[in-house]
């Protein structure tokens, strides 16, 4: 005990000696250090793991919500429920869509961390992952007219899931993709035609998905991963309200909820940080 106190008094002696300069790299060097290593590691550890238990629950109530459920073929959604924020391309993808309750999970990015079904994964997040509350299973409509390119049930990453070819006002292709949908939900088949607001099918989980959401992509020129870019403004795009960076902000939401980081910020901050320089 006594060599680790005399070990921190000759480092903090040390300290003192170096110029403001120095002082200021290290402390930049730490924080740093601290950012891209020890919060990461401390965001992944916090994830919950789905038991099998928890599995075999998700699936049994995907396969309740796909019988419970009423749809018909060809059904379409009246364009006056379906809630278009203002200056926005699409309407939300959404039988019904309240502002108040209804969110956002997870954002467009280049390099997301999640864990899924207990394995952690960081790749691309290619769309934008919303969930509708306020309604229970949702149906998820077209947000414009084209044509279906992929009605595809399985167990692909995007489990359920269409994706719709659309031509522009201006002669130029693009898509739309839905994927996580419920098993036996899809009411659409490829080479169909589809109207702005024809349902595609319900809400679920399946795929790889941590639970009930949407995810949705624009993709523009080409039916490939690869070409797909932020759908937020296409959904949410208001007058003075552009989203300028697609960071994902999940693990200082951890950071600032866990205790013991806390506590090292502050140590930490104390130690270096106040030293009189």
């Amino acid at each position: 005990m006594e060599n680790n106190n005399q070990i921190s008094d000759i480092g903090l002696t040390v300290f003192s000696f170096l110029s403001t300069k120095i002082k200021i790299i290290i402390i930049v060097v730490v924080i740093s250090i601290f950012i891209v290593v020890i919060v990461p590691v401390t965001a992944i550890m916090s994830m919950p793991v789905t038991s099998d238990n928890q599995l075999e629950k998700r699936n049994n109530e995907e396969k309740s919500l796909s019988t419970d459920t009423l749809f018909t073929i060809n059904e379409v959604v009246n364009q006056e429920n379906m809630m278009k924020y203002q200056n926005a391309t699409f309407p939300m993808p959404f039988e019904t869509w309240d502002s108040t309750k209804d969110v956002v999970t997870s954002r467009f990015s280049k390099n997301r961390t999640i864990a899924v079904n207990g394995v952690i994964q960081s790749r691309a997040h290619t769309g934008i992952d919303i969930v509708c509350i306020s309604k229970a299973s949702p149906k998820i409509c077209a947000v414009a007219s084209g044509k279906v390119v992929v009605a595809k049930a399985g167990t692909t990453g995007y489990g359920n899931y269409v994706v719709i070819e659309h031509l522009s006002d201006d002669g130029k292709r693009f898509y739309t993709l839905y994927g996580h949908m419920v098993n036996g939900s899809i009411s659409v088949a490829e080479g169909s035609e589809v109207k702005q607001g024809q349902v595609l099918g319900i809400m679920g989980s399946t795929g790889n998905s941590t639970g009930p959401h949407l995810h949705f992509e624009v993709r523009l020129n080409d039916n490939t991963s690869s070409s797909a870019v932020n759908p937020y403004m296409y959904l949410f795009r208001r007058r003075g309200l552009i989203l300028k960076n697609n960071y994902n902000f999940d693990y200082v939401k951890i950071l600032l909820k866990n205790a013991y980081i806390q506590k090292v910020c502050s140590a930490f901050c104390v130690r270096f940080c106040l030293v009189k320089i």
